[in-house]
């Protein structure tokens, strides 16, 4: 700090030179005191401030600590009050489960108790259970196999029912076969069945005569035997004067159907909503022309008697396929074409053939007896094979809608009715230019035996017997150049042709 100068000496003041020359130099010694002391007493006013906002602020904190352990307190309290209350509940909880436990004991022991009463009592009353079981096992199965064999005797013997009657019908109506030499012919009720391949040369009354006892006899058998065949069959009946067949998508899904040509047949059914109704169109199993002239004049009429004809072979080979009857074992088609012949052995020769053979059903006709060997998937006595009239769709017993019925028809190796019809359609085309025939009369005759090649031409008296070989032939020929020769009849009437030389 300067030191103010001298208002009387006029010099600057020195503290060791010039010291207290006058009363400036006094005052100037005493200003450095004098100020250290204002400042110590501003330093003095400083401390107390401070000093007294410290103790202000203490209180302040001391009360605020005062007021919050005051708060604390009364939250350590409220705990403590919720702990004991909290320890009174658990205590009464833990008496509670106590007491429960208790009670389970109690009971647990009780139960025990009677448990082992009941063990006892039990272990008493079964000493001889086992065989009181065993026991009543084994008449549990013996009644079983008396039930079994019960119930296969009286399919046996439902089994012959059958086919007696099957036989009985056929035979009273005239089914039968004819042997000469090494041929074999078949007929019914006095007509011949012939093969379906030889349609071509026989007259349409002998095929529809036919064809009306065959379908007779057979909607009849499948009567008899229980059996619904795949293609339905419709005999004549009111409205309705010739059988006719349905096909196989159209059989037993319909109603009343009209007669084919009939003048119901040719208005068109309607439904209960206004609508007109889809009726199916039955195959005739009736020609009223030679079938050559039929297939040159009414070719949609020749395909569907073609197709029922083929159907009613369907049938009678699906009869025999379902009664265990074995009917051929060559060509198929061939087989099945032979119609007389199946016919024949579903009804009558293969009864014949068993009646001479072991009887089939010995084995379940024999009482069960104890420790037998059984069949291994039903546990029941071996079944004997399938028969004349094992087979059907009116008995459980060897259901033909079963599971095995329809694995044992799935085995069936037979022709569908459409390649039947289609095979049989190309066979008979193939023949039919074959058919053009010249007649012959008088001297000619003895000509043709030469040559060999007279044969009976349709319009002959025996036209529905069908070819009875070279000898019947050349008999019915003398016999008929003989009658000619009296009555002197003209070219062209004799009604015997020759084949025209190619």
């Amino acid at each position: 700090m300067d030191w103010m100068d001298c208002s009387i000496c006029r010099r600057p003041h020195h503290e060791e030179r010039l010291p207290f020359l006058c009363p400036m130099d006094a005052r100037n010694v005493l200003y450095g005191s004098r100020v250290e002391y204002a400042r110590a007493l501003l330093e003095n006013e400083d401390a107390e401030r401070r000093v007294e906002a410290a103790l202000a602020s203490q209180e302040k904190v001391a009360q605020d600590q005062k007021a919050e352990s005051r708060v604390h307190f009364d939250w350590l309290r409220a705990e403590e009050a919720a702990a004991v209350d909290r320890t009174s509940q658990i205590i009464a909880q833990a008496d509670r489960l106590r007491q429960e436990i208790q009670a389970a004991q109690q009971e647990i022991a009780a139960k025990k108790d009677a448990m082992a009463r009941k063990r006892s009592d039990l272990a008493s009353v079964s000493a001889g259970t086992r065989v009181r079981w065993n026991r009543q096992l084994d008449e549990a199965q013996r009644s079983t196999q008396r039930l079994k064999y019960k119930w296969n005797r009286s399919a046996d013997s439902m089994a012959d029912t059958r086919a007696f009657l099957c036989e009985g019908s056929a035979r009273l109506y005239g089914l039968r076969q004819l042997r000469k030499g090494s041929v074999k012919r078949y007929e019914i009720g006095g007509v011949e069945i012939f093969d379906l391949h030889a349609m071509n040369s026989l007259s349409p009354e002998v095929i529809s005569t036919s064809f009306a006892h065959i379908a007779h006899i057979l909607v009849l058998a499948s009567h008899y035997l229980g059996i619904r065949l795949p293609a339905e069959i419709t005999n004549p009946h009111a409205d309705y004067p010739r059988p006719t067949i349905f096909s196989l998508a159209s059989s037993y899904k319909h109603g009343a159907v009209p007669f084919p040509g009939s003048l119901a047949s040719q208005l068109a059914p309607v439904a209960d909503d206004g609508e007109q109704r889809h009726v199916p169109r039955p195959r005739p199993l009736f020609i009223d022309k030679a079938l050559p002239a039929l297939a040159k004049e009414d070719p949609s009429g020749y395909a569907l008697f073609l197709e029922g004809a083929s159907l009613l072979a369907y049938d009678i080979a699906w009869a025999c396929c379902s009664q265990g009857v074995w009917f051929g074992d060559k060509d198929p088609y061939e087989d099945m074409c032979n119609i007389g012949q199946n016919l024949w052995r579903l009804l009558i020769g293969d009864q014949l053939h068993r009646r001479s053979v072991e009887p089939t059903f010995s084995s379940s006709l024999t009482p069960p007896i104890a420790g037998s060997p059984k069949d291994e998937d039903h546990g029941e006595i071996t079944k004997p094979k399938s028969t004349m009239g094992r087979w059907s769709h009116a008995t459980l017993h060897s259901f033909l809608g079963g599971a095995e019925g329809t694995e044992f028809v799935r085995n069936f190796r037979i022709l569908s009715p459409l390649k039947l019809a289609d095979r049989l359609k190309t066979r008979l085309s193939s023949e039919a230019p074959m058919l053009e025939w010249e007649k012959i009369e008088g001297d000619e005759i003895e000509e043709g035996f030469d040559d060999g090649v007279l044969v009976r031409g349709p319009g002959s008296g025996s036209a529905g017997r069908g070819d009875l070989g070279v000898a019947a032939s050349v008999m019915s020929v003398r016999t008929a150049g003989a009658s000619d020769s009296a009555n002197t009849p003209t070219r062209g009437t004799s009604g015997w042709m020759r084949l025209k030389p190619r």
